[in-house]
């Protein structure tokens, strides 16, 4: 059988934790069986296909089957399933931006939990009326999140790692330090959730060192990105206030040691101190790795070089276009690094990150303000706050997993009705970040969905009409259970299967098999439902000319062609605005 090809990290840490659900329920969620590779879904021969929404979660599935004709059985099922997120979520994308996910496109690539590229092969809109759990972390309003009810999510709970057993704990001082290492990660309903739990920021270990960039590059490519400039391919010029000489001394003697060619000079009516190194090769440099100067972002490489040359170009950094301050003596100094640009400041989340800090990320509106004498007007900007010893942080390092545990400051729910919209990924684990979190697909939805593969497929197939039969709650018997609340997501498969059953019916004119869902027949020649309309439209059909190709409806009766173009008219509306 096929299966999802789950990162072997992703794996190993999975079996190292302790999971809310069953083991048959983490085997399958890891190794679904039957998975249905984006790459292959349009090359796929099926006898019928089915496509449903769970109005309980959100998720939406995709059944595909063969049929044996002559045994009328199912000899093979294959499926897929998305992750759904509210209007305004912002995706993280390959190259450090971020994406509204309705604004979303087919090809677009995007970073999941590893840090890797994956890619968005659909994207599907449905209408949910629910409540929606709204999470927010202690750290900055720039952490909020909002998530349906089951909506899984990796956290260590706080009552597990506190160095008390009482319910009112609620101090940073309280957690038990030595506790973490040994706390085990745990994916958890979004209702679930307390003020206190801890959400899982993952920090990429890779390290690949690059030659080409040694540490006084390090250095000169933290001042450049920061606050320098190119203006001709000769020439970079550094910028700095006329009391910070001694960073100019800084890149002075780096150019001293590497015999570049430089010069000092002042600019009397800005009040500014520059620092200008003549030199192609290192100007070619600084733009490779660091941007052009209109755009300045870090290359692939820096992201993966080894730690002590990413604390120089962080040093460096907070030199060119950040600052340090200390309220108290007895307190530890706070550092603050700027940026206009969102994706430079995930970049720099990263890096900091791999030197076992978390900064996070505050958003900052439009302003206007005086730098080194001058006045600037920008349109937002990105600050990362962060003390250099994370001893007494409230955020606190998983050395086991690599990963931050970010304190959850408010858990509340809301009423909500709306689109939501599901991204397919195309690679396995099917993970995307938000706000640089990692979010998971519902795991019972795909645990259920790949048993129930399994179950039709055993001893050769099963016959439709056995097919017919399998209810959720031997679903559930075959996983050893789920947990009440989660119930709805093994329903989720089985409603898919007989969709795709009904759509084989269709297709082989087997007409007066098919099982109605409680849906309104509109053509009553062939039996096509309000219900095939809308997941004719759900797929793309979204005209009357493609809906009929699609199921032939009014073709021969053409008195129901004016309701089934109200219909399109009105699922269009729904899906798609």
């Amino acid at each position: 059988m096929n299966e999802m090809n789950t990162h072997p990290d992703v794996k190993a840490k999975v079996d190292s934790q302790k999971w809310f659900y069953t083991k048959a329920v983490k085997s399958h969620f890891f190794s679904p069986k039957n998975f249905l590779d984006g790459k292959k879904a349009d090359k796929y021969k099926a006898d019928g296909l089915g496509l449903v929404g769970s109005p309980a979660c959100g998720d939406m599935m995709k059944v595909w089957i063969k049929i044996d004709k002559k045994e009328d059985k199912i000899k093979e099922m294959k499926w897929q399933t998305f992750g759904s997120l509210l209007p305004g979520a912002k995706l993280l994308m390959e190259d450090f931006t971020t994406k509204k996910v309705e604004d979303l496109s087919l090809g677009d690539k995007v970073l999941d939990g590893e840090s890797k590229t994956n890619i968005i092969e659909e994207v599907l809109t449905r209408d949910y009326s629910g409540k929606i759990i709204s999470i927010a972390l202690s750290t900055s309003n720039f952490y909020k999140f909002f998530l349906t009810p089951n909506h899984p999510v990796p956290c260590v709970r706080r009552e597990k790692i506190t160095k008390v057993d009482r319910s009112t704990a609620n101090r940073w001082s309280e957690i038990n330090n030595s506790k973490i290492s040994s706390s085990c990660i745990e994916l958890m309903p979004a209702a679930e959730l307390k003020t206190g739990d801890f959400m899982i920021f993952n920090v990429p270990d890779k390290i690949k060192d690059n030659l080409e960039i040694d540490a006084d590059i390090c250095s000169i490519l933290g001042y450049y990105v920061s606050d320098g400039s190119i203006p001709s391919k000769n020439r970079v010029i550094f910028y700095f206030g006329l009391n910070e000489g001694e960073f100019v001394e800084d890149i002075e003697n780096i150019a001293k040691k590497r015999k570049w060619r430089y010069r000092i000079y002042k600019r009397n009516t800005e009040n500014v101190l520059c620092i200008q190194l003549n030199e192609p090769l290192v100007v070619e440099l600084l733009k490779r790795h660091g941007g052009a100067p209109s755009h300045k972002k870090f290359s692939d490489e820096v992201l993966y070089l080894p730690m002590h040359k990413q604390e120089k170009i962080i040093n460096s950094y907070i030199n060119g276009d950040g600052w340090v301050t200390q309220q108290k003596d007895s307190w530890q100094a706070q550092y603050f690094i700027s940026t206009s640009k969102e994706e430079l400041a995930y970049q720099l989340q990263i890096i900091i990150g791999r030197l076992g800090i978390f900064a996070p990320i505050h958003k900052r509106e439009g302003r206007e303000f005086v730098r080194r004498g001058k006045l600037y007007k920008n349109t937002g900007e990105y600050n990362l706050i962060f003390r250099r010893d994370p001893q007494y942080s409230r955020i606190k390092y998983h050395s086991k997993e690599k990963a931050f545990l970010i304190p959850i400051s408010n858990v509340s729910a809301f009423d909500y009705s709306g689109k939501i919209y599901d991204p397919g990924l195309v690679y396995s684990p099917k993970i995307y970040k938000v706000n640089g979190i990692s979010l998971h697909n519902c795991a019972s939805a795909i645990a259920s969905t790949s048993m129930l593969s399994v179950m039709v497929g055993e001893k050769g197939g099963t016959k439709i009409d056995d097919a017919l039969k399998i209810k959720p709650q031997d679903i559930v018997k075959r996983l050893g259970d789920l947990p009440e609340r989660k119930f709805h997501c093994s329903v989720l498969g089985d409603k898919a299967l007989r969709a795709a059953i009904n759509d084989y019916f269709r297709k082989s004119n087997q007409l007066d098999r098919m099982v109605n869902e409680n849906a309104r027949i509109i053509d009553k020649e062939i039996k096509v439902t309000d219900k095939d309309i809308e997941e004719a439209v759900l797929e793309g059909a979204d005209t009357l000319e493609k809906v009929q190709h699609k199921l032939k409806v009014g073709i021969g009766n053409k008195s129901c062609i004016p309701e089934v173009e109200q219909l399109i008219k009105f699922y269009k509306e729904k899906y798609f605005g």
